[in-house]
């Protein structure tokens, strides 16, 4: 389900719409502020949730087993921080959650994962709806999960091998990684082949954690 926009601002990260070549050899940290135009100026969008704002609150879709994805990707997450700068906690109230995880289409089956590659088997979506400013976001943040269609078929044991990616990588953007990597060894590359995020993720997402946001989170 795609979220009504507050606002007619609003950005869509799509999981495999871009996909950008590797380059080898790199420093420091992946680009992860967004820009975007507001009366015809451009400002750099940078997001994280506070500490006041911790833990965050996911909500996972009930069916299959949505929730145990979600809890594995925070639970990814919250590892890459040395000291705690990242809590979440899944809540069974919808209404209370600050991120909103939900299977977009099709239920994928709980099965075992299959390792065995399925490319482009499954996908994501993560939006964020901002005031008119440009400069808060007006509710929470909303992030689908997706079975994709065409191609080779994935077998159930693939698709959820696949999700186990897709999970970290659009809770990725959920906490504000808003920009895909270069580099097919990361996590937030745009069609993840990693299983977990990298060194450079963790710099990433240490150094987004300790910068001074631009946008502000929904209202508690």
């Amino acid at each position: 389900m795609t979220p009504r926009c507050a606002a007619a601002l609003a950005a869509a990260l799509v999981l495999g719409a871009c996909k950008d070549p590797a380059i080898p050899g790199r420093l420091g940290v992946n680009p992860f502020a967004d820009t975007v135009i507001i009366a015809a100026d451009t400002t750099v969008t940078l997001f994280h949730w506070p500490a006041t704002r911790l833990p965050v609150r996911f909500w996972a879709d009930p069916r299959s087993n949505m929730r145990f994805l979600v809890e594995r990707a925070v639970a990814v997450w919250q590892y890459q921080f040395l000291y705690g700068e990242l809590r979440g906690v899944v809540v069974s109230d919808s209404t209370a959650a600050d991120i909103l995880v939900r299977w977009r289409d099709s239920v994928p089956p709980d099965v075992p994962p299959d390792t065995i590659p399925a490319p482009n088997s499954c996908g994501g979506i993560t939006t964020f709806d901002y005031d008119s400013s440009g400069l808060a976001l007006v509710g929470p943040v909303h992030v689908s999960l997706t079975v994709l269609t065409g191609g080779s078929p994935a077998s159930p044991g693939q698709l959820q091998d696949c999700m186990r990616r897709v999970s970290i990588h659009e809770l990725g953007h959920a906490l504000g990684l808003l920009r895909h990597s270069q580099f097919d060894g990361d996590i937030m590359f745009g069609s993840p082949i990693a299983n977990y995020p990298s060194v450079y993720d963790r710099r990433t997402v240490e150094t987004l954690y300790h910068a001074q946001p631009t946008v502000q989170p929904p209202p508690p």
